[in-house]
């Protein structure tokens, strides 16, 4: 009688010990899962699936507002997708009458990128920062703080294009940005965020930032209309995340400003930034993201 419940104690307290262990043992393989990169790269797939582009259930009528007519006078804006994008591209291609060389771009970016507030001053990209032109780096003044971004990196044109010239000096994708922040952008491909631009995805993608990553999406899809440069690598979250930023990030006053300037300087327009809405007529959309269309 004596022995009975001393062996039960004993055997209460392994139990527990060994409960105590398979709850510990289970919260570290928890945290293994939840390190574990196929279950982000898992994760990933989830969310770009859950962001497929489709094609558009029904079409809006686009009509082309009267002071653009001289520009869009040859596109059938019937059409859409691949239809619609070669007809946008020849008119782009041709357009493009003249070729500035990366070399000469700072008196054309200059007036581009101006701020209406202060015209000694350019805006940046990314930060909307608005500093003087003598910060911006030149061959006569290597020191500056801002310098010129690649919104399409320049290593992936001269690995993807065999001509790299016209894509490189292109203003349409060229941006003034601070130094500090170009450099930490790289040659990043761009990912989905939230705030300020920085670097995502355990550093390994870019955000533009809430405020640019509209006109990012607007300046890839023209790279890929202009020059057949494919998104896939310049874009973590492919098509369907330029799409989706075109959507929830409307165009803004310098877009317009550049648009309008870039064309005086090379001839043709991004006509993503005209009309977002013609995004959604070539590539399609994104759902739960609607894209005005400013051509009623």
């Amino acid at each position: 009688m004596t022995t009975k419940y001393p062996i039960m104690k004993d055997l209460l307290l392994i139990s527990s010990l060994f409960l105590a262990f398979i709850a510990c043992k289970g919260e570290e393989f928890s945290q293994k899962k939840a390190q574990d990169p196929y279950q982000r790269i898992e994760h990933l797939a989830q969310e770009k699936a859950q962001y497929q582009s489709r094609p558009a259930k029904n079409y809006q009528k686009v009509v082309v507002p009267a002071k653009l007519k001289y520009y869009y006078q040859s596109v059938d804006f019937t059409k859409n997708g691949d239809e619609l994008k070669e007809d946008l591209a020849v008119l782009t291609i041709a357009k493009h009458s003249h070729f500035i060389s990366y070399g000469n771009r700072h008196p054309y970016l200059e007036k581009a990128n101006q701020d209406p507030k202060k015209t000694g001053n350019i805006l940046l990209v990314y930060t909307g920062e608005s500093r003087s032109k003598s910060e911006v780096q030149k061959r006569n003044q290597p020191n500056g703080s801002v310098n010129t971004e690649h919104i399409y990196p320049q290593s992936y044109i001269k690995r993807l294009s065999h001509s790299t010239e016209e894509p490189l000096g292109d203003l349409h994708h060229l941006q003034y940005a601070d130094r500090s922040k170009n450099s930490s952008r790289g040659n990043l491909p761009f990912g989905a965020g939230k705030g300020q631009a920085g670097r995502v995805f355990q550093r390994k993608a870019w955000y533009p930032s809430d405020d640019y990553r509209g006109d990012v999406a607007r300046m890839v899809l023209y790279m890929n209309l202009r020059y057949n440069l494919p998104c896939e690598q310049v874009s973590m979250g492919g098509i369907s995340l330029l799409l989706k930023w075109n959507a929830e990030d409307p165009i803004s006053v310098l877009e317009i400003q550049r648009n309008n300037e870039i064309e005086a300087a090379q001839g043709n327009r991004n006509p993503f930034i005209d009309n977002p809405y013609l995004a959604t007529v070539i590539f399609g959309e994104v759902e739960g993201y609607t894209v005005e269309n400013l051509w009623r």
